[in-house]
């Protein structure tokens, strides 16, 4: 399942950026908060069988592609690719469990509005992870993939500098174990982040 959810995603990258115009992309780098997220964090091991509730929050950053950035195009394609520490905070025990790792969002956006100096999109996100950490000897590794809507908006700025804002709302799950316990662990996180990034346009993507 791993393997297919990845591959569906390259799969769609590639199609994406192989049908786009590489000289209207825009390219930077972004930064990541994620707010007063909640999850459940199940052990479904064949010794026990338990759920607790967490607070989550994420911080993030890393590259970032916009396929239509400032250009009068309907269809946009934007990649986040980068480090996100995922917090995990026990409701009960208030003991926190810290990991971070490889996430790869990919969303298709769909421009509502299209002028000069500003850019407002929405539609569909992808998002896959790979967090892993560790709390009191154990080891935590873990592959989650997750759905949901984006938000975003382009301020392209005089030259060829834009400004770029996204929020999104999403359903993610996580499935993992720990190499030094039998826990088989799944989380279940619904995720509302804000990304802010700074992007530098090429020739290319004016109207």
């Amino acid at each position: 399942m791993k393997k297919v959810l990845v591959l569906c995603v390259c799969f769609a990258a590639a199609l994406v950026l192989g049908t786009s115009d590489a000289r209207a992309a825009g390219f930077g780098i972004y930064g990541s908060i994620g707010g007063d997220g909640s999850a459940t964090w199940t052990d479904d091991s064949s010794f026990t069988s338990s759920s607790s509730k967490v607070k989550t929050a994420h911080q993030g950053a890393g590259f970032v592609l916009d396929t239509a950035v400032a250009r009068d195009s309907f269809f946009n394609y934007q990649l986040n690719l980068g480090y996100d520490k995922f917090t995990n905070k026990f409701a009960g025990s208030g003991s926190e469990v810290e990991l971070g790792g490889l996430m790869i969002s990919n969303s298709f956006g769909f421009g509502i509005v299209r002028t000069d100096g500003f850019r407002l999109w929405m539609g569909p996100e992808i998002r896959l992870a790979w967090p892993k950490g560790s709390q009191s000897g154990v080891d935590y590794d873990f592959f989650g993939g997750g759905v949901g809507p984006v938000l975003g908006m382009n301020f392209n700025l005089p030259g060829t500098v834009t400004f770029a804002v996204k929020a999104g709302y999403l359903l993610m799950n996580y499935e993992g174990d720990s190499a030094n316990s039998f826990y088989d662990l799944d989380i279940k996180e619904r995720l509302i982040y804000v990304n802010i990034g700074i992007l530098f346009r090429s020739p290319g993507d004016i109207f």
